[in-house]
């Protein structure tokens, strides 16, 4: 039985939302918030790779993934005029939308018993030693045997216990994202390479539908003028002539359409815990998305963490043995993620080969147990 009887978690993300279905299948009391006065109906699309989807299945999620999403198991390198010049395997995958995905985990959460507060953020915090107080921004308190920091790459509870020193720093690239119908040339992970070193990438996301990315190089974040970025991103791309690109870009005429943001990143080093406050997701490691295992990794913390929680004989073991446990593996994906974006950065037609290599090295790393 756990000594751990009440956790509170911030942020109802994939990971938060992960653990708090995790923990509550623990027998473990959840209260879990979040600024958002909603859940996202709009968003892009995660790539959930057999790491995520082993994860999710051992939480009976995988099936209500795979039912919505779309399966896939292969990696497709085309030019800019949309010639296959390579296909490698790759393990197997689900592409999905992210409102999508937050449907199926909160909905289990709050299926499992756990409570979930929207709207509502931490306002103060005070670790007692045995417990922490919490006071909430609409008024309430409560009081818990460990909180959980899953609030983001750009988490305020992180800052506020470790400091905005391990905070997020910019990796030199940027990603448009926009949602799309889905061409039938994109039934896997598909990536365009153009010699002039852009890189547009695709998946899809159900039978209907997918979701492209572009990468952009720079020195600093870009910021894109209100309501340009529909122009500017038919811009940078005019080179593509792929069909499964340009029928796609043809159809994003509204810049709110258009999902841009700086590639932040950062891991903070272990332990991931101040006390009982401890971090989980993105708020703990932010890599750059060339893995495709930024929420992969979150949903494996949620259920490390459940199980670290289950099995020790204290809060405080149980945060440890979570840290050891996660930091190598979260590392090396991190470390993998990162060479990819150099390779980006450098050359992508070039470094074709070795992008695929590493990516397929780092596949099998990922099949690893958690």
């Amino acid at each position: 039985m756990s000594k751990v009887k009440r956790v509170l978690i911030v942020g109802s993300g994939i990971g938060g939302a992960t653990a708090a279905y995790a923990l509550r299948r623990a027998g473990v009391d959840v209260h879990s918030i979040d600024i958002k006065p909603d859940t996202p109906t709009a968003g892009s699309g995660i790539c959930m790779l057999h790491n995520a989807m082993r994860a999710l299945d051992s939480l009976g999620l995988a099936e209500p993934c795979l039912d919505s999403g779309f399966s896939f198991n292969a990696f497709r390198q085309f030019d800019a005029a949309g010639e296959l010049f390579r296909t490698d395997p790759a393990p197997p995958s689900c592409g999905i939308r992210r409102p999508e995905l937050a449907r199926i985990l909160e909905g289990a959460a709050e299926g499992a018993g756990a409570v979930l507060d929207k709207g509502v953020t931490v306002k103060s915090l005070v670790d007692r030693g045995d417990c922490v107080e919490v006071q909430f921004s609409n008024g309430t308190e409560g009081v818990y045997d460990i909180v959980v920091a899953a609030d983001g790459v750009y988490s305020k509870l992180r800052d506020d216990t470790f400091g905005p020193e391990v905070g997020p720093k910019f990796a030199g690239q940027s990603v448009w994202r926009f949602n799309a119908p889905r061409p039938s040339q994109v039934d896997a992970f598909c990536l365009y390479r153009s010699p002039s070193g852009r890189t547009v990438g695709s998946f899809p996301t159900s039978q209907d539908s997918c979701y492209i990315f572009f990468l952009e190089n720079s020195v600093d974040p870009l910021r894109i003028p209100d309501g340009e970025a529909a122009v500017m991103l038919r811009e940078r791309l005019s080179e593509y002539t792929a069909p499964a690109v340009r029928e796609s870009l043809d159809l994003v005429t509204d810049a709110k359409k258009i999902i841009f943001r700086p590639l932040d990143i950062t891991l903070v080093p272990a332990p991931w815990n101040r006390g009982r406050v401890v971090l989980l997701g993105d708020a703990a490691h932010a890599p750059t998305p060339h893995m495709t295992s930024g929420g992969g990794m979150a949903i494996e913390d949620g259920v490390v963490l459940a199980e670290c929680i289950a099995a020790a004989s204290s809060a405080e073991q149980a945060l440890v043995d979570y840290s050891n446990r996660r930091f190598g593996r979260v590392k090396t994906i991190c470390d993998a993620s990162l060479q990819l974006c150099r390779y980006e950065q450098d050359n992508p037609f070039a470094n074709r080969e070795k992008s695929a290599g590493l990516l397929l090295q780092t596949y099998q790393y990922l099949g690893e147990p958690i």
